[in-house]
């Protein structure tokens, strides 16, 4: 017996999205909030912005910094918000 797969393709297409978007929504009410650690705030605050990078005297690690920082307006006068987004990255190389 054959299986008829286009009705079942034409509710995956119409019901998939919305189940997706159920189990997004219970993820997000499940989350425990975390911690903030205010010493990593504060580096983050510190980053300049565009993105950098610097290699140790050893030459045994690279250390990588960037930062976007945008204001997103509605129209011209609309309401915006601020988008600020930084990130600390390390990468160490090591013989054993």
């Amino acid at each position: 017996m054959a299986i008829p797969i286009v009705p079942i393709a034409g509710a995956v297409l119409k019901y998939g999205p919305l189940a997706v978007a159920g189990l997004a929504t219970l993820a997000y009410l499940r989350a425990q909030p975390g911690h903030a650690d205010q010493r990593a705030e504060d580096l983050l605050d510190e980053v300049g912005e565009g993105m950098q990078a610097s290699r140790s005297h050893e030459g045994r690690q690279i250390n990588s910094r960037g930062r976007y920082r945008r204001v997103i307006r509605a129209g011209r006068t609309g309401p915006g918000i601020e988008l600020d987004a930084s990130f600390l990255g390390r990468i160490r190389v090591r013989r054993t």
